[in-house]
């Protein structure tokens, strides 16, 4: 009678990649909320978190893809538990530091805690060495040449995958001039105006013109309020304002329904002007100081 553990091996290690796969193509479906993840802890730069989550959905999604080819077993197996154990040790940063929000290990997939991402991750390894143990005990031939062609291309396909398919903002979204009613904005900011008495005719401020349930608008708001902290900037100097706040159409008007409008003020005067995917740490904190 043929042993069966040779397809119980095969079914662990496809489970295995389905997983890892699933996390990657989740993550970059859910890119924005992946960067912000990222960005939030401050280990990085805006910029460089962009780089770090595409690299880490590239990395993942490889380990799934030769996980389920076979191939380079040992030094998958090795890498798929070197990840998992480096993102357990970060979990428990997460949980210590008090994050209780979604580790984005499923992007919107599913909202996972540090603490059910932990167990999650447990469980994964203990599949990990299970399948490193079974492994050895079959013989597997040495790749072709061709296969280590493909392997090869298929890493580099991968990488350049994940960047073509979700451009950094960095690398497209630079400076450029946002629409907006300048002169109408300048008659709300001028006295007698609906914002003369927030005080954004004086030093420099940032305003952000943003609409409830608009997902660029919360991520917009995160992103501004991760600079702010990282920073330490003064959170009076910066102001978000909602349809309901301004009187009639006026914030359709000043925005051309535009949202988020971003906008740098030097006493009154806008500088600089934002919207989600352009906005510049650096510029911003260093006008802010």
């Amino acid at each position: 009678m043929p042993s069966k553990r040779p397809v119980a091996v095969l079914v662990l290690r496809l489970l295995l990649a389905a997983v890892f796969m699933v996390s990657a193509v989740a993550k970059l479906l859910a890119i924005d909320d992946f960067e912000l993840y990222v960005f939030s802890y401050g280990f990085f730069s805006l910029n460089a978190s962009y780089l770090v989550a595409r690299m880490c959905i590239a990395v993942e999604f490889l380990v799934g893809l030769f996980l389920a080819l076979g191939w380079w077993a040992r030094w998958v197996q090795l890498l798929a538990l070197a990840m998992l154990l480096f993102f357990s040790l970060f979990l428990c940063y997460a949980a210590l530091v008090g994050r209780t929000d979604s580790c984005q290990c499923f992007g919107r997939l599913a909202d996972l805690s540090p603490a059910q991402s932990l167990l999650k991750n447990a469980v994964l390894i203990v599949l990990v060495l299970l399948l490193s143990k079974f492994s050895r005990l079959y013989r597997t031939s040495r790749l072709s040449k061709l296969s280590v062609f493909f392997s090869i291309l298929f890493v580099l396909a991968s990488f350049v995958a994940v960047f073509c398919i979700s451009v950094p903002d960095n690398w497209w979204a630079g400076p450029e001039e946002c629409r907006y009613d300048k002169v109408l904005l300048e008659e709300t900011l001028s006295p007698g105006g609906a914002l003369a008495e927030e005080g954004l005719a004086e030093g420099h401020q940032l305003v952000a013109f943003v609409t409830p349930g608009c997902p660029m608008c919360r991520m917009a708001r995160e992103k501004l309020s991760s600079i702010a902290s990282r920073h330490h900037l003064d959170s009076a100097a910066i102001h978000y304002y909602e349809p309901q706040e301004l009187p009639d159409a006026l914030f359709l008007q000043i925005t051309y329904g535009q949202r988020p409008l971003i906008l740098l003020l030097d006493n009154g005067v806008p500088v600089v002007t934002y919207h989600y995917r352009n906005i510049n740490e650096k510029e911003i904190a260093g006008f802010l100081r």
